[in-house]
C-alpha cells in the first residue's frame, strides 16, 4: 500500500481520537505508524519489539491495547490461524485477501482470486442470502516446506488433513501382514485425522484406524499429487 494510504489512516485515527479527548493519542498514532510500515502479518509481540527497535520504550500490554483499539475502529483485524498466536493485520479499504496457512511451519501468505469472490457471491445470491463478510484459510504446506519433506516421508511426519499414498514399509513379514489386515497395503489410501501425543487416526477405506507412533514410523507415505506426477 502507497505512503500516501498510510498517510491518511494516521489522519483519520488522529481525528477519531481528537473526538474521544484520548489522553494517550500520541502513543497510539506512533505505534499505528509502526504497525502501518509493515503489511506483513503481526503479532503483538512482534510490533512491540519493532517499536523498541525505533526506541519507543512501551509496554506489551499498552501495544496490545492499541491493537485492540485499532480492530474496534476499523484499522486493524485480528486473524486466528489454528496453532498459532493471534495476528494483525491492516484492514484497508475496500481492500479484501484470503489466506494459506502452512501447517508445518506457520507461514501465512495473502491471495486474491477474482474467480472465487464471484462463486461466493453467486452462491449466497442464488440461496437468497446477504453476504456480509467472509473468510477463506487454507491449510497446507507451502513450498519449501513440501519441497524440504522430500517425496516419500514415514507417516509419523504427516500432516493432519493430508490425503497420501503407502508407497512402502520398513519392516519385515509379520509388519506387512498386520498392515494387510488393517488394508493398510501398499497403494492404499489414507487421510490423517488426527496427530498428537497419542496414536495417530487415519481414515482408509470408509473406516477409522488408530496406530502407534512406533508402527507409523515403518509406513512409509507419500502426496497423491506428487505419487502421479512421479
Amino acid at each position: 500500500m502507497s505512503q500516501y494510504i498510510h498517510q491518511r489512516e494516521k489522519k483519520e485515527l488522529q481525528q477519531i481520537l481528537a473526538r474521544y479527548d484520548s489522553g494517550k493519542s500520541d502513543d497510539l498514532l506512533a505505534v499505528l505508524d509502526t504497525f502501518l510500515s509493515d503489511e506483513t502479518h503481526q503479532t503483538a509481540s512482534d510490533l512491540h519489539r519493532r517499536l523498541r527497535a525505533r526506541g519507543l520504550q512501551l509496554t506489551l500490554p499498552f501495544v496490545q491495547q492499541a491493537l485492540n483499539i485499532f480492530c474496534q475502529l476499523g484499522f486493524a483485524c485480528c486473524k486466528r490461524f489454528e496453532g498459532q498466536e493471534p495476528v494483525y493485520e491492516h484492514q484497508h479499504l475496500g481492500h479484501h485477501h484470503d489466506h494459506l496457512i502452512c501447517t508445518r511451519c506457520g507461514r501465512v501468505e495473502e491471495f486474491v482470486n477474482p474467480q472465487i469472490e464471484d462463486l461466493q457471491s453467486k452462491v449466497a445470491q442464488d440461496k437468497g442470502f446477504v453476504p456480509l463478510q467472509h473468510r477463506m484459510e487454507i491449510y497446507g504446506l507451502c513450498g519449501p516446506c513440501s519441497e524440504e519433506r522430500g517425496t516419500a516421508v514415514p507417516l509419523c511426519d504427516a500432516e493432519p488433513g493430508e490425503r497420501l499414498i503407502i508407497c512402502g514399509h520398513i519392516g519385515g513379514a509379520e509388519l506387512n501382514r498386520r498392515l494387510n489386515d488393517m488394508g493398510l497395503n501398499t497403494g492404499a489410501e489414507v487421510e490423517v485425522l488426527a496427530r498428537n501425543s497419542g496414536p495417530i487416526i487415519l481414515a482408509c477405506r470408509g473406516s477409522r484406524l488408530a496406530l502407534g507412533r512406533g508402527m507409523s514410523k515403518k509406513i512409509m507415505v507419500t502426496s497423491k499429487a506428487k505419487s502421479k506426477t512421479d
